[in-house]
C-alpha cells in the first residue's frame, strides 16, 4: 500500500522541519474544506499554518505539488483512520454468513438488511461527525481527474474500500462481484455528495432505505 503513496514536494530532513511541513499540508487541507481547492495559495496557506511565506515556497515551489501532497496526506490518513475500520467492520459482519447459509432466503434478507444498515450508519456518522473528511474526499476524487499524479492513489483508495463489498457480492453468488462492488461504492459516494448539499435529509432511515434497495436488487437474485 505504501508504495503507491508518494509525496511530491521537498522532503524534510529533520523532525522539526517535518512538523512544519505537516502544518503546511494541514493548513492547505483546511483551506480546501472551507474555501475549495482554488483558494490554496502560498500566502493563504502560510497565514493558515502560521508560518513564514518562505516556508511554504521552500517545501512547495509549485502550488500543484502542494495540492497533490495535501491530498496524499489526506488519503494516507483516511486509509488508516476511516477505510481500515470500515473494512474490519464489514469483514466481521460477513464472517457471520457463508454460501451455504445464504441459500436460505431469510438469511440472505438478513444480510441485505444488516449490511445496508451498517453502510447507512457509516455514511450518517461521516456526514454528522466527520463532515470535513467527506468534503476533502469529494475534492480529492475530483482533483484526481485533473492530476495524473493522484490517479493511482485514488484508485488504491477506492480499491481498499471495495474489498469488503467484493466479498459480500461473492457470498451472494454474484456473477460480477467486482462490478457490483463498484456500483455499491459509487452509490455510497453519490449519497454522501447529495447529503452534503442537503444536510437536512441526513438520517439513518433515508440512507438505509437506499442501500438496502440497491443491495437487494444487486445481490438477492443469486
Amino acid at each position: 500500500m505504501s508504495s503507491a503513496i508518494q509525496y511530491q514536494g521537498r522532503k524534510a530532513r529533520r523532525a522539526g522541519s517535518e512538523q512544519r511541513r505537516q502544518a503546511i499540508l494541514e493548513a492547505a487541507l483546511n483551506i480546501i474544506v472551507k474555501e475549495g481547492i482554488r483558494a490554496v495559495r502560498h500566502r493563504a496557506v502560510a497565514r493558515e499554518a502560521d508560518v513564514p511565506l518562505s516556508a511554504t515556497t521552500y517545501y512547495f515551489k509549485d502550488i500543484s505539488d502542494l495540492i497533490a501532497d495535501t491530498f496524499t496526506l489526506f488519503a494516507e490518513r483516511a486509509l488508516k483512520e476511516v477505510v481500515e475500520p470500515f473494512k474490519e467492520q464489514a469483514f466481521a459482519l460477513l464472517s457471520q454468513f457463508s454460501r451455504d447459509s445464504l441459500a436460505n432466503p431469510e438469511e440472505r434478507k438478513r444480510l441485505v438488511n444488516t449490511m445496508g444498515d451498517m453502510m447507512a450508519a457509516f455514511i450518517v456518522d461521516e456526514l454528522s461527525n466527520r463532515r470535513d473528511h467527506v468534503v476533502a474526499e469529494q475534492a480529492f476524487l475530483q482533483e484526481a481527474i485533473l492530476d495524473q499524479r493522484l490517479r493511482d492513489l485514488a484508485d488504491l483508495y477506492l480499491r481498499q474500500q471495495m474489498e469488503g463489498l467484493v466479498i459480500a457480492a461473492e457470498l451472494f453468488g454474484s456473477e460480477e462481484p467486482l462490478l457490483d462492488a463498484e456500483l455499491i461504492l459509487s452509490t455510497m459516494i453519490s449519497i454522501e455528495q447529495r447529503l452534503l448539499v442537503h444536510p437536512e435529509r441526513i438520517s439513518q432511515e433515508f440512507v438505509a432505505a437506499r442501500m438496502r434497495n440497491l443491495l437487494d436488487k444487486l445481490l438477492s437474485h443469486g
